[in-house]
This record gives structure tokens, C-alpha cells and sequence, in this order.
């Protein structure tokens, strides 16, 4: 199998990119900007695409004899996405866009495997329900429209025969330490600046709840949408449970064994960009795909944990 990956040098691009090449694949073919990137050791030949996606020949350079695509290219996150709205529609639709082109322009007809959002598109609702998939979606920031844009036209193209789609709609991912100046990601920035002795800086409220989902939990179900169940399909990845950005700060502390320092502050962007709750059914995935979440919230902390001090 021959599988393309874009975002590769991302969050979840990284990890996805070693969890494959342990697998002797036919090909793992990869775009990016530079050409001092390191990749990681490989069963497999992976072979790098330079250049960028907003150029149709380097993308129908990157989706020629592709089987199978996972598109994780995106830029900036729920909160960052709002403060300038045509600078982002440009760094993250056209891209997608010109891929799709490339592709239908190629008639080569790939599975394509999407990392939507499961917090940014659906609708904010009173009752504490965990969303399904078929539960209405009402995004409220540039980021989430854009998710849940980029599936519809995804849906358009395999209702066309252009490709095949699956969307998986990630909670809220963690497996590592991450940049103290990221605006994504609390487990891994609230480590991050812990094991840099810094304190936190909490934007929004310490009752906001979200499902959160180890990165090796999603590598494994990456493995398992290498081929369509369906010409298009939606799946929530999550965990079903929910804990609120207070309890996750708690678990860390118990692993720690220390209290963490942190600041409130009022988000420049405004509370609408952070729903007070969002909490994934996975129900369908389990049933018709056969994956369920393995990593628990405190042992996936303690990973990250022993992770940032190696």
C-alpha cells in the first residue's frame, strides 16, 4: 500500500508518521516546506515531497500512485484561527482545495482519511449528552466552519467518484510535551511549561470539559480506516468520557506530585471560541470499525510525564 500524509511534521503528523513506517508499507510519501526535516526510522521507504500544498504541481506531484491519504495539514487552532479570517481561510481551504483538484484531475481515486474536529463542529446544546455523529453542527469559530467545510466537500467528492472519504473527528489529542507557546492543547503545553519550571496560562473556564484521546489510541484506528467501509463516512474519536480542564489540572498534579502554577486569563478571542462542554459518543466507530480508546487519561498523563523527563 502506497499512503500519502500531509501534516507530517505536525502534533499528530509525527506520531502518525512512526507509528506507519513500523509497518513495511509499499511507499509512505510526505510533503514539506523544508528539506532538513528528520524522519523517523522506517520499515518502509518514505519518500518527501518538497514544496507546499497551495501548488497544483506539488500536489499532483504528492497524490500520483497514492492509495491512501491522511490529511492533517492545518493551520492554527480554534482560538488563533480568529484573529485574521482571510489570512486563514487562505493557509487552510485553498490547500485542501487544490488537493482535491490534484486529484480529481489525476483520476486516481484514493482513500481519503480527514482529521476533522469532534470539539469545533457541533452545535452547543444545554443538555450533557456525548455528541453523535448525527447530531446537528453548528460551529462557532473560523477554525470548526472550516472542518466542517472541508467534509462537505470531501462528501461532494466521493458522491462524484473522485476519491473515497473517511472523517475522523478527534477530541482533544495528547501523547507528548508541547511548546510552552502553544495556544492548543492543555495536557501537553500545561506539562511543557512544568518541566521548564513556568507557570500556566489557562485561557477560558476551569469547568470546560472535553473528551481527551492518546495519540497511540488514534495511531491505532489510523490503521483501521486504511481501506473505506463506505464511499463517505464520519467517526468520532474520543473516549466517551469528559473531564473538565480543573480535573485534568488535579491528575497531573497526582502524577507530579506537586501543585501546578497557573494563571486565569480572559481569552483575546472571546468565550465562544471554547464550548463548556464536549464529550464524543463513539459508538458508531466501535461497532462498524472494531476500535475502542485503550490509554486512560492518568496513564496517558503519566506517559507524557515520563516522556518530558527522558
Amino acid at each position: 500500500m502506497r499512503i500519502g500524509i500531509t501534516g507530517s511534521n505536525g502534533f499528530i503528523g509525527t506520531s502518525l508518521l512512526s507509528f506507519l513506517a513500523q509497518s513495511p508499507h509499499e511507499l509512505i510519501r510526505v510533503i514539506r516546506r523544508s528539506s532538513t526535516s528528520v524522519l523517523p526510522p522506517s520499515n518502509c521507504p518514505i519518500e518527501v515531497v518538497h514544496g507546499d500544498l497551495s501548488s497544483p504541481k506539488i500536489c499532483e506531484e504528492f497524490v500520483h500512485d497514492i492509495d491512501v491519504i491522511f490529511y492533517l495539514a492545518h493551520c492554527n487552532s480554534p482560538a488563533t484561527s480568529e484573529l485574521d479570517l482571510p489570512s486563514d481561510a487562505s493557509l487552510n481551504v485553498i490547500p485542501l482545495l487544490t488537493l482535491i483538484q490534484a486529484i480529481r484531475n489525476a483520476k486516481s481515486n484514493p482513500h481519503f482519511v480527514y482529521f476533522g474536529s469532534g470539539g469545533a463542529v457541533y452545535e452547543n446544546r444545554s443538555q450533557r449528552i456525548p455528541f453523535k455523529e448525527t447530531d446537528p453542527c453548528g460551529p462557532v469559530s473560523s477554525y470548526g466552519i472550516q472542518k466542517l467545510m472541508a467534509e462537505q466537500y470531501l462528501k461532494v467528492a466521493a458522491s462524484r467518484s473522485e476519491l473515497t472519504a473517511t472523517v475522523l473527528r478527534v477530541g482533544n489529542a495528547y501523547g507528548s510535551t508541547l511548546s510552552i507557546f502553544r495556544k492548543q492543547g492543555l495536557i501537553g503545553v500545561t506539562i511543557g511549561n512544568v518541566m521548564q519550571g513556568r507557570p500556566v496560562t489557562l485561557f477560558g473556564d476551569l469547568g470546560n470539559v472535553r473528551d481527551n484521546i492518546h495519540l497511540e489510541d488514534i495511531c491505532q484506528l489510523c490503521s483501521l480506516v486504511l481501506s473505506p467501509i463506505r464511499p463517505f463516512e464520519v467517526y468520532n474519536v474520543g473516549t466517551g468520557v469528559g473531564y473538565s480542564v480543573r480535573e485534568v489540572l488535579c491528575i497531573i498534579e497526582e502524577c507530579l506530585g506537586s501543585k501546578i502554577p497557573y494563571q486565569i486569563v480572559d481569552s483575546p478571542w472571546g468565550a465562544d471560541v471554547f464550548p463548556p462542554w464536549c464529550v464524543l459518543d463513539i459508538t458508531k466507530v466501535k461497532a462498524e470499525v472494531g476500535w475502542f480508546p485503550k490509554v486512560s487519561l492518568i496513564e496517558g498523563i503519566k506517559r507524557v510525564i515520563k516522556a518530558g523527563h527522558s
